[in-house]
């Protein structure tokens, strides 16, 4: 959905339209959704927080002047997955991993080794690969120049790349 597409359903939403905020809902909520479990890594915190996002536009839409909403939507996301992080105990991996679960074994993997990257860089790799941001909206959200959130995104990707074939190696 393009901005100015955005744009209109959110005017559309500060006047009470109902099938506004659905429209938005069905553009959004599933990346919204992508980016909170990426970060929380649970099925119920990312529903919960995908719920409070679009509670929070119903009661209280985004002031006019913001004009990257799908950015904003996406920051915000991002930020009330992490407060919910540091609200949860520390969760560690199961022990006993069963052998025949090699996507648990890569899943597992890819969790830590994004672990690794500073918030920075996995902020870029969440956004472009599960809501599909485009670089400028990335570099929107991380408050930085386009080229430095293209970087950064290359960083973050060399370095998954380092830890996961490190872990192989092991």
């Amino acid at each position: 959905m393009k901005q100015a597409d955005l744009q209109i359903l959110m005017q559309r939403i500060r006047a009470g339209d109902a099938d506004a905020f659905a429209a938005l809902y069905d553009a959004l909520g599933k990346p919204v959704f992508a980016i909170a479990y990426r970060i929380t890594q649970s099925r119920e915190q990312a529903e919960d927080i995908t719920q409070e996002i679009f509670l929070r536009i119903w009661r209280e839409p985004p002031a006019e002047h913001i004009k990257k909403l799908r950015a904003w939507i996406f920051r915000m996301t991002q930020n009330l997955a992490i407060d919910a992080l540091r609200r949860q105990s520390a969760e560690s991996l199961p022990e006993n991993i069963p052998a025949k679960s090699p996507d648990l074994l890569l899943q597992a993997s890819l969790r830590q080794a994004l672990d690794t990257l500073a918030e920075e860089e996995r902020t870029a790799v969440l956004l472009h690969t599960d809501a599909e941001l485009p670089f400028s909206e990335i570099a929107a959200v991380l408050e930085c120049s386009l080229p430095a959130a293209y970087r950064c995104w290359r960083r973050a990707l060399k370095k998954l790349r380092a830890a996961l074939e490190e872990g192989d190696s092991q």
